[in-house]
């Protein structure tokens, strides 16, 4: 069933969302909050909850985690990252625990983050 249409005027927060998460990594923070991410969008957090909802059609903890297993993904693909463990590879990619990290990635990737095939260090 295709997504419901973005409400027009939550179009340029979407647009203001997906750019200060290119801009500023705030993913990498394990303790990042709906709260302030909206602080640091200059909004409120209903606002920018309606918006990733709507918009992005997730959760607010989906949308970061989505981020954290791209990140994650890039760092397991990445030489310079072959010496981390699995849970190095979690923390240096904004998760906070093992198995945060592992249900996610699963469930994002229907892998295991330790099925992932890495390149040598």
């Amino acid at each position: 069933m295709p997504a419901a249409p973005l409400p027009p005027e939550l179009g340029p927060w979407r647009d203001k969302l997906l750019a200060l998460m290119a801009d500023e990594q705030p993913w990498l923070e394990p303790e990042l909050t709906l709260t302030e991410l909206a602080h640091r969008l200059r909004t409120h957090p209903a606002l920018l909850s309606k918006v990733i909802n709507a918009g992005c059609g997730q959760n607010f903890n989906d949308f970061v985690n989505t981020y954290r297993v791209q990140e994650a993904r890039r760092k397991l693909a990445d030489p310079r990252f072959g010496h981390y463990s699995l849970v190095g590879v979690a923390l240096e990619s904004g998760f906070n625990s093992k198995s945060t990290f592992n249900r996610v990635f699963k469930k994002l990737l229907d892998q295991a983050p330790s099925e992932v095939m890495r390149p040598k260090s």
